[in-house]
């Protein structure tokens, strides 16, 4: 029998719920030491771990990238250093809730914000997903749920912090891309109308392409994964559509473990699966 929370292939009994508790309450002190800025140890723990549950290092830590797939998929930055792994089962979903329950800080940021860059470059701009929206959930029942009950779309939008950092993150990108291609003439003249509250134009940054043509930039943030949902208002969507060689929506994904963004063009409905989540109720 497969060994839940072990690399595909490795082979013993399943993990009890005691055992997953237990792994899943230190991941959560992990994490609170690693936002504080404390020197956090893997090897240390995935020893003392490996003595107190009875399973070999390399499963303890398994199961730790298993608690960061689960924090992936709701929008929360998970440690450093422990990449999501997806083979788990409902039963660590439901640990992950507890702890939630008893550590609710970690579902917001602290006030001053910063990103994680995989490498000295800093963020990376990549290709969109070939398919925007995650499926992982609907092999997960448990995981569906808490992603309902915590909604990280909702969490992203009203994490003023975390929008701003990922606004300046891509202002300043933009910013030296154009210097790096030698217009920094274009780079002077770019706009940052969300930093001054101007939030009715209906995107964030205005920037350029090296040839001098117009990128009207809103910027979505999340640090969750690629394919996490996130808000666009009915302004943002009118915008796309009245300047549709030049709006695009910059998808900042990963901010805290590793910044990477993508962009997606008009037709928005192109490129994302438009679900209508809220109506303006008028009485008759």
């Amino acid at each position: 029998m497969d060994n839940e929370g072990a690399p595909p292939g490795a082979k013993g009994s399943n993990w009890t719920a005691d055992q997953a508790e237990i792994v899943v309450a230190n991941y959560f002190l992990m994490l609170e030491q690693d936002r504080a800025g404390e020197r956090v140890s893997k090897a240390d723990l995935y020893r003392r771990l490996a003595t107190e549950v009875g399973r070999s290092e390399k499963s303890i830590e398994w199961k730790l990238r298993n608690v960061s797939a689960v924090l992936d998929e709701l929008g929360i930055a998970w440690i450093p250093g422990l990449l999501p792994a997806h083979n788990y089962q409902d039963a660590l979903v439901e640990a992950v809730e507890a702890q939630l329950a008893l550590h609710p800080e970690v579902l917001s940021d602290p006030a001053s914000i910063q990103p994680r860059f995989t490498s000295a470059g800093g963020p990376v701009l990549v290709q969109p997903p070939a398919f925007l929206n995650s499926d992982l959930q609907e092999h997960h029942p448990a995981l569906r749920r808490l992603v309902r009950k915590y909604d990280p779309a909702a969490r992203d939008e009203l994490n003023r912090s975390l929008g701003r950092a990922g606004e300046e993150m891509v202002f300043r990108f933009e910013f030296d891309r154009l210097c790096r291609a030698g217009r920094r003439d274009l780079a002077k003249e770019m706009d940052w109308p969300a930093d001054r509250g101007e939030d009715h134009r209906g995107y964030d940054v205005r920037s350029f392409e090296s040839d001098g043509e117009e990128r009207l930039l809103e910027i979505k943030t999340t640090n969750g994964h690629a394919r996490t949902q996130f808000w666009l208002s009915r302004t943002q969507y009118e915008v796309a559509a009245q300047n549709p060689s030049t709006y695009r929506v910059r998808r900042v994904f990963h901010f805290q473990n590793g910044a990477e963004m993508f962009d997606i063009k008009p037709p928005l409905d192109a490129g994302l699966r438009l679900i209508p989540d809220k109506y303006v109720a008028v009485p008759r």
